[in-house]
């Protein structure tokens, strides 16, 4: 069963029932896989993602690397400021084929849009469920310029991009640092990133690490409109350009 939503929040928190044969290609997870769909700028995003998130917080294999890393799921869940985001991304006239990096993917919601919108997108989240959900419907969406890597923030030397994106990731004090130190490794120097935010209280500390780090800060609502000042509880974008 497709269920299809426009880009309310409302919407987003309707989940749709388990499949009754879920693709082969994917693992079992706790709670099942599900399909839902939605335009956003004029593309159709059709994604097969868990059912029941919170599923996987009873899950034995998630409570023991809980207990040994601090893990918690939350790739499974699709996160509020994921749909603005990918409408900024469809609208943004960045030149087609530009190499794009998504970080902390989760669902990868947003670095298929980038790749809807034509870049050649990278995939990457602590998670390997997460990447091979994310690769799976790029396949299913016929979307052969995405791949993807398990990327640890604490090891995050690899190729370095223009442009990185990031949907939902800073909401704990503990990844700041480290987010730094990717950026400062894989993003081209002149480059930007677009951390898409909920309006959390702990991206006020990150924002003050970045500009600390030399980055310059700018911030924009869900319409694409300059914001004098980050703020909380709303939707925000946080677009940092790195100096060349």
């Amino acid at each position: 069963m497709v269920q299809t939503t426009t880009a309310s929040m409302a919407e987003m928190r309707q989940l749709p029932p388990a499949l009754l044969n879920p693709p082969d290609e994917l693992p079992t997870v706790a709670g099942g896989w599900a399909e839902r769909s939605w335009t956003i700028g004029g593309k159709m995003l059709s994604l097969i993602l868990p059912a029941r998130p919170d599923a996987l917080l009873d899950d034995a294999d998630v409570i023991a690397a809980h207990e040994q890393d601090g893990y918690m799921p939350y790739w499974a869940y699709l996160w509020p400021a994921s749909i603005p985001m990918a409408e900024a991304i469809l609208k943004q006239p960045w030149p087609r084929d530009t190499p794009v990096l998504e970080v902390g993917a989760g669902v990868g919601f947003v670095g298929l849009a980038a790749a809807l919108a034509g870049y050649h997108t990278t995939i990457t989240d602590y998670d390997a469920t997460a990447v091979e959900l994310t690769l799976f419907n790029a396949r299913r969406m016929g979307l052969s310029q995405v791949v993807g890597a398990v990327l640890d923030w604490r090891q995050p030397a690899g190729p370095r991009f223009p442009v990185i994106i990031g949907c939902e990731i800073l909401y704990e004090d503990r990844n700041h640092e480290m987010l730094l130190e990717v950026l400062r490794q894989r993003l081209l120097p002149g480059g930007v990133a677009w951390f898409g935010d909920g309006g959390r209280v702990r991206a006020e500390r990150f924002i003050h690490l970045a500009r600390a780090a030399g980055y310059k800060l700018t911030f924009r609502d869900e319409f694409g409109h300059e914001l004098s000042a980050p703020r909380a509880g709303k939707y925000q974008l946080l677009e940092l350009q790195r100096p060349v």
